[in-house]
């Protein structure tokens, strides 16, 4: 059965678009309750229907740690006794507890601790909200958003007459009624969690896992989800092979490595020395390879662990086959062999001199 009701979501953006005191936003615009002895949040809205009537409100949030006071005030008009602009009186710095009492000579539901309140008595255009908190202990409170729903709406009117005339009935019938149509929305959702481009970063973790993507033990963020889950056929598909490597190293690190594989030099002519040297840089059989990652134009640290790149490495190898991880910094210390013209190169080290100034046997060469 799909329900005819309206709602008015105050989440995010939304939520920041109203007053709150003693509350604070966090980057998920979310709001924690930072007063000593408790906040308040208000908001106002314009329904538009001059006959305007209520379903229910839902606050979303944990208020254990706190005493939760919720009021919701409904007017013909934009005002209130001795109020003209009312929903710019609620935006404004004055004190809560003079907003509250304000509010409370408008006609208005009250209710203390009940997340979810039936507002079926309130009729008006303009409709204000207050959700308080009042600390009770030290643990956190958050308010994570409000959910209006309108207007007046009751399964009794598929009910025989004689059941729609008190209004007990339609108060014990509401219980049931919320639990449906919350777990009606919740259907009517799926497509939304399903949408990689839209979900949150919970849910992209989830549908990452439904297809079988490897994440690495969570090291990437909700874009980087939204770029494996889009191209799921080659971080997915060509799962073992050099593109699908490079490219799942690129987008942890933001930078394109370079595989050396045993079958790129192995067949070259050398000398026994210089085979010696080759296989401890680059792997020493067909089974192992080498990942090079060019950090000489990086100012900035990776944004993974040397650790958690192995282990990424490992998840995108092919079972059985080793690697071997380098990372190239610029550096004054010269060695006997070089990685991609980076480093400079001694074929035969000598003791030498410079300037007479000797630094413990080994010498800066500029």
């Amino acid at each position: 059965m799909k329900q005819p009701l309206k709602q008015v979501h105050f989440y995010r953006r939304a939520l920041a678009a109203g007053r709150a005191q003693g509350f604070e936003f966090d980057d998920g615009l979310c709001l924690h309750l930072t007063g000593d002895e408790g906040g308040a949040y208000f908001a106002s809205f314009d329904t538009a229907d001059p006959d305007g009537t209520y379903h229910r409100l839902v606050v979303d949030g944990d208020f254990d740690g706190a005493k939760l006071e919720v009021i919701a005030a409904v007017s013909p008009a934009d005002a209130a006794p001795g109020v003209e602009n009312f929903s710019a009186f609620l935006a404004s710095d004055a004190p809560a507890a003079e907003k509250m009492a304000a509010m409370m000579l408008l006609p208005h539901v009250r209710a203390v601790n009940q997340p979810d309140i039936l507002l079926h008595q309130l009729e008006g255009r303009w409709v204000f909200l207050c959700v308080c908190a009042l600390r009770q202990d030290a643990a956190s409170c958050t308010l994570r958003g409000l959910r209006l729903e309108f207007p007046r709406y009751s399964f009794t009117r598929y009910f025989p007459e004689i059941y729609q005339a008190g209004d007990f009935f339609t108060r014990y019938l509401a219980v049931f009624q919320s639990l449906y149509l919350d777990l009606e929305k919740q259907v009517d959702d799926v497509p939304l969690a399903l949408d990689y481009e839209s979900a949150d970063a919970e849910q992209l973790a989830a549908l990452a896992s439904w297809l079988g993507l490897d994440t690495a033990g969570g090291i990437f963020g909700p874009e980087q989800l939204r770029q494996l889950i889009r191209d799921s056929r080659l971080y997915q598909g060509g799962k073992g092979t050099r593109a699908a490597l490079e490219s799942i190293v690129e987008l942890a690190c933001g930078v394109r490595p370079r595989i050396v594989e045993y079958f790129q030099w192995s067949g070259r002519p050398m000398s026994a020395a210089r085979r010696r040297l080759y296989e401890s840089l680059y792997g020493e059989d067909g089974d192992s390879f080498c990942v090079l990652l060019d950090l000489t134009q990086r100012r900035q640290p990776l944004p993974v662990t040397e650790a958690q790149l192995d282990g990424l490495i490992d998840a995108y190898s092919m079972l059985g086959i080793r690697h071997k991880l380098v990372f190239l910094r610029r550096c004054s210390y010269t060695d006997t062999h070089c990685y991609l013209g980076v480093n400079s190169c001694l074929s035969t080290p000598e003791t030498a001199s410079v300037d007479g100034v000797r630094l413990g046997g080994y010498f800066t060469v500029g």
